[in-house]
């Protein structure tokens, strides 16, 4: 697996992402950022949020789910139980203005349900069946036993066929702990150069 090891850029947009992310590690549903939604007409120095569908997975629609994954709830907030071996993935829309000169911020909640476990992400260019793709970053974590932890990853996007999309994999590859998943979140922001991210 190719581990994504972050540049400058990746370092810097994760305190940007981490800024706007702040004090939302605790367990039940998340407010949105205060981010704008990603549109034709927004500035291009803007970071906004691109349309993930059903990321608190009150449904799995929009999502593709390979192997045992469930929907689970509690205290009112959702979430996706994934066994081990298995992934979900989604591809989102992502031309809307900025071309090849964006970066893009993944972050979600997860937690193992009975033995602290791995979990991988990973992001790629693709078209919009998520079939035809370019790798452009991943990272490994541990999702822990009864504590919601933030995973997060940065990658500098690659130029991509127009209808652009950038697709989402998250998958359980650790010791057969199921894990439990929410709040996945996709920011776009401008890469190393176009834009001073202090």
């Amino acid at each position: 697996m190719n581990t994504f090891y972050p540049s400058r850029l990746a370092m810097s947009a994760a305190v940007v992402c981490a800024c706007l992310f702040a004090d939302q590690a605790t367990a039940g549903t998340m407010p949105a950022p205060s981010l704008p939604a990603c549109h034709s007409t927004i500035e291009p120095d803007v970071t906004c949020r691109l349309p993930v569908k059903n990321g608190s997975f009150t449904a799995l629609t929009g999502w593709e789910a390979l192997g045992d994954v469930t929907l689970g709830s509690e205290g009112g907030a959702s979430y996706l139980s994934m066994g081990h071996g298995s992934s979900i993935e989604q591809p989102v829309y992502a031309m809307f203005y900025k071309w090849s000169r964006a970066a893009y911020a993944l972050r979600f909640r997860v937690r193992a349900e009975s033995a602290d476990t791995e979990v991988d992400a990973a992001l790629y260019m693709s078209d919009d069946t998520g079939r035809y793709t370019q790798h452009i970053g991943s990272v490994m974590a541990t999702a822990s036993v009864g504590k919601w932890r933030v995973v997060e990853l940065v990658a500098n996007g690659k130029p991509f066929p127009a209808p652009a999309h950038v697709l989402i994999k998250i998958s359980n590859g650790g010791n057969g702990s199921s894990i439990q998943v929410t709040d996945v979140m996709l920011v776009d922001m401008l890469q190393e150069g176009a834009v001073d991210l202090r």
